[in-house]
């Protein structure tokens, strides 16, 4: 049973992260989103996260699309994943992804807390990835805004790897982000 548990935790975790553009990696770093003054970027500090907001003229110009995607882990674990994609043209230039699990479960959200905390310590230093993990008292949200406008996209593939990566010459092309996301039932207005 708890092998079954810990399997779809696994594969919702895998869907999730290349839906947000990474992949998985494993370290154990709290870490806490603060402004600066161009950008956020993770530190270690304690767990009153709270969600990350974009600036308005961060947008300016730009269409937006809402992508969605509901899931379950399990009997009484419910999964929800809401995409905002910021686009000029054909390509995106901001991509914020919340992912929500809920769950009655404190050890399923101590699961998901942990791992979203060690796969994301990986880009604490990258500028432009900012990341908050929100826990509550029946949920885990994981709070994500790549600018891929200004992120160094080179450093960028150093933490991911190139293989099934939705980044091609430096760039994030909308119509390959909307095809891979499609294939895990996404949907987008």
């Amino acid at each position: 049973m708890k092998l079954k548990k810990t399997g779809k935790l696994a594969l919702i975790l895998i869907c999730i992260l290349l839906l947000a553009g990474c992949n998985e990696q494993s370290n154990n770093t709290k870490s806490k989103v603060e402004e600066n003054s161009s950008n956020t970027s993770i530190n270690e500090s304690s767990q009153s996260e709270k969600e990350i907001e974009i600036k308005e003229e961060d947008i300016a110009g730009m269409e937006k699309l809402t992508c969605t995607r509901e899931a379950s882990a399990g009997t009484d674990t419910e999964v929800n994943l809401d995409y905002e994609l910021y686009y000029q043209g054909d390509y995106i230039q901001i991509l914020h992804s919340k992912e929500e699990i809920i769950t009655e479960d404190q050890d399923t959200l101590d699961e998901y807390e942990q791992a979203y905390r060690s796969i994301y310590s990986h880009y604490k230093d990258l500028d432009y990835y900012d990341t908050a993990v929100i826990r509550t008292e029946n949920s885990v949200t994981n709070d994500t805004v790549i600018n891929y406008g200004k992120i160094d996209t080179d450093k960028l593939l150093e933490i991911e790897g190139e293989e099934d990566n939705v980044i091609k010459d430096g760039k994030v092309k909308l119509e390959d982000w909307l095809d891979f996301a499609e294939q895990f039932g996404t949907t987008c207005e």
